[in-house]
């Protein structure tokens, strides 16, 4: 059987599972007390999860806009949690679930055909780079502020110009590969991509068109709020993306098995 981590089996090792079943737990048995239990996963259950975690940075954003424009809270001690900022749990988890991504197409390329791996492994570079992204917000390098006052209000924010353009020559490129794969897993994919850049392009185009046709102001809880929706499409999208690799991943074999090895600690103590 594949492994996503390859090395002998011990006693102590906790492995999960990919099976097309509900979650269950495996009690130790008689024979080898020692043994840790199997817990199954279906991609169901790790979407619903993700999801959750999500929904719960949402929540925890918009208790943060309440706190910051209702109470006057002081900003810094609440930037951990505010969507709007950099450097944060929600940056943090959003460039996990990048790379999370990354990985999976990776290992997809590792059994595919030798055109669909090309492309496979061209993807997860391409989703490293976001992943950096996001954590290093590189895209803000391309915003011109002298350029604000002649585009369009919806293009203040100049980044999304290139970004978008490249979006479409990413599609143009991918066109057969998502024609050369399942029609369910390219479905999937473009649903997830749709999210995502409907969130990352679109929702900074409203909240850049808002702000500088005056309709809200730059520091206030309805910014906020368009922030938070364009952070949480984000998420979702690339949780609709690890989803659709999970799913393509079990396509290609019925269960995928991550080991996580336990030895014994090296201090006697």
């Amino acid at each position: 059987m594949d492994r996503l981590s390859k090395g002998l089996e011990t006693k102590d090792e906790i492995r999960v599972h990919f099976p097309h079943k509900p979650t269950v737990i495996k009690e130790p048995t008689t024979a080898n007390p020692n043994q840790i239990g199997i817990i199954p996963l279906t991609p169901r259950s790790i979407r619903n999860l993700l999801t959750t975690i999500t929904a719960g940075l949402l929540l925890a954003h918009s208790v943060v806009q309440v706190g910051i424009y209702g109470f006057g809270a002081e900003k810094h001690w609440l930037d951990s949690l505010n969507m709007d900022r950099e450097l944060n749990l929600p940056t943090l988890f959003s460039s996990a679930l990048l790379l999370m991504a990354a990985l999976l197409m990776q290992r997809l390329g590792q059994s595919s055909d030798r055109i669909a791996t090309k492309d496979w492994r061209l993807l997860s570079k391409i989703f490293i780079f976001l992943a950096l992204d996001e954590a290093l917000q590189i895209h803000e390098i391309l915003i011109i502020p002298g350029l604000r006052h002649q585009v369009h209000p919806a293009l203040a924010s100049t980044w999304v110009v290139p970004y978008a353009v490249l979006a479409l020559i990413l599609l143009w490129r991918f066109r057969r590969f998502l024609g050369s794969i399942s029609r369910a897993t390219a479905s999937r994919l473009l649903r997830a991509g749709a999210v995502y850049i409907g969130g990352a392009i679109g929702m900074e185009m409203i909240g850049s068109f808002a702000v500088r046709s005056n309709l809200i102001r730059l520091h206030s809880p309805w910014y906020g709020a368009i922030t938070g929706l364009e952070e949480a499409l984000e998420l979702l999208g690339i949780v609709l993306l690890i989803d659709a690799l999970l799913r393509a991943l079990l396509d290609q074999r019925n269960t995928l098995d991550l080991t996580l090895r336990l030895g014994p600690d090296t201090d006697s103590n």
